[in-house]
């Protein structure tokens, strides 16, 4: 009956006796090992499924009774007692001889006793756990790999629980907090984040565990140990097991430096801007009360002699006519350079009514037909935001008018609580877009480069849509 039993068993077993001698010796174990039964029962050679040499196996040494020092001695990459089978002991090694690569084999040694409790033999039952251990070693070699990423990663990462406890970070998170690695963790993200980050992490933990959609990366705000703040753009992911929330990884790239050097450039421009300007209402100024109006002046004092001197000749008048006529328009002129250079109306009646002065310029003297809309309710704005949109506006329109070969052009302002839209287009043209408009100085388009720098200035966007033949759309929009 024990024979039918073991040999109907898919585990690999074999039973030996006192005299180590083979007595079953299983169809499983024939599989395994490749040895029939018929050439190892009744002998003591069990050793030759494992090993090159004569040695003893597990179930050897259960029935010698042997002394745990010698169980080790033999298996000393580990082993363990039964917790399920009294005198039994466990075992796993590799077996390099098995199969065409070697195999990995759970074993399990147990006493066999009489009525008398006396060990009267040993049975010994072994699993294929190959597939198991490469995938052990496979997880182990990954986590290895994961963990020198982790550790010699350049962001900073680090992992919270649900309520904000750190449960681990890597070095260039405890550098980025100024903490030791071992203080960072157990510490709670309230204690290095500003209210306003604070806020903003806990609605983005809302969101990602209510799997809304949000916008990656984010910006914070983190408390340094000595007090000084670091700007961070941060990636944060859920951490789910069986479904279910259990903390965030956050990765962050410290952008403090380059988020400082963004502000001095931008400083920079609004004081270049600003001189700019400045230098424009100087000369500006100048031509209006110097240039104008001895041009002005010299064509009264042209006209006042004709009038009063007698006795020219048809052909003088007509000359005289003439030259007069050229200081009228060199007066014009003037007057229109003094208007592109710093237009009146933007500092009197503020942004739309010098906008509606430039579309009506362009449609006179050009000849483009080119309207104004306004949607929204109309307002002034600072007279540094008025005249950065206007010259945004004003470059558009040059553009038209040099380069676009068009018939018609559009301005359309959209004032509402939040932003103000200025979308600036025609049927002109147009031209391929090679790229972002970030790449538009390297191909020569410094004109919309200046434009988009204006907007960046004023903390906005500018887009810009171009198709050969179809025209060209700029859209513009910044916050009220």
């Amino acid at each position: 009956m024990l024979a039918k039993i073991i040999d109907g068993s898919s585990i690999p077993s074999f039973v030996i006796n006192t005299q180590h001698k083979v007595i079953y010796w299983n169809t499983a174990i024939e599989a395994l090992s490749g040895i029939k039964r018929e050439e190892i029962i009744g002998t003591d050679e069990q050793w030759r499924a494992f090993y090159t040499e004569k040695r003893p196996a597990m179930a050897d040494l259960i029935v010698d009774g042997a002394h745990v020092s010698e169980i080790e001695a033999y298996y000393p990459s580990g082993y363990e007692k039964s917790h399920l089978i009294d005198g039994a002991y466990e075992a796993e090694d590799f077996f390099p001889d098995l199969g065409r690569n070697g195999k990995w084999l759970h074993f399990t040694a147990s006493p066999i006793r009489d009525n008398n409790g006396e060990i009267i033999g040993s049975i010994e039952t072994l699993e294929d756990i190959t597939e198991r251990k490469v995938a052990e070693e496979a997880l182990h070699e990954s986590e290895k790999s994961f963990r020198a990423l982790f550790e010699g990663a350049y962001d900073a990462i680090w992992v919270h629980d649900l309520e904000g406890n750190i449960q681990t970070a890597n070095k260039a998170a405890a550098e980025l907090g100024g903490y030791p690695v071992e203080e960072l963790v157990g510490m709670n993200v309230k204690s290095f984040l500003s209210d306003e980050s604070l806020n903003l992490a806990r609605e983005v933990s809302h969101k990602l565990t209510e799997h809304q959609p949000i916008d990656l990366p984010y910006e914070l705000r983190l408390i340094r140990k000595d007090g000084s703040e670091a700007i961070c753009m941060v990636t944060t992911n859920l951490i789910t097991s069986d479904g279910e929330p259990k903390g965030f990884q956050n990765i962050a790239r410290d952008v403090t430096q380059e988020k400082r050097m963004q502000e001095n450039l931008r400083y920079y421009l609004q004081e270049i801007t600003r001189a700019q300007e400045e230098e424009r209402k100087r000369i500006a100024r100048e031509l209006h009360d110097d240039t104008a109006q001895v041009l002005a002046s010299l064509s009264r004092q042209l006209d006042n002699f004709i009038r009063k001197k007698q006795g020219f000749a048809p052909n003088e008048v007509l000359f005289l006519k003439d030259l007069q006529a050229q200081l009228n328009r060199g007066v014009q002129g003037v007057h229109r350079f003094v208007q592109d250079l710093r237009p009146s109306l933007l500092d009197d009646l503020g942004l739309i009514p010098a906008v509606r002065s430039l579309v009506k310029g362009v449609q006179e003297s050009d000849g483009i037909g080119t309207d104004l809309k306004v949607l929204g309710g109309e307002r002034r704005f600072s007279p540094e935001v008025e005249l950065l949109l206007f010259r945004i506006v004003q470059e558009a329109l040059n553009n038209i008018r040099r380069h676009a070969q068009a018939s018609e052009a559009q301005v359309v302002t959209e004032f509402t609580e939040e932003r103000l839209k200025v979308t600036i287009s025609d049927n002109g043209r147009g031209f391929e877009l090679s790229g972002r408009v970030d790449d538009l100085p390297r191909s020569g388009k410094l004109g919309l480069a200046g434009m988009q720098e204006r907007a960046r200035l004023l903390g906005g966007t500018l887009e810009v849509k171009s198709t050969p033949g179809k025209g060209t759309t700029l859209i513009v929009e910044v916050p009220s």
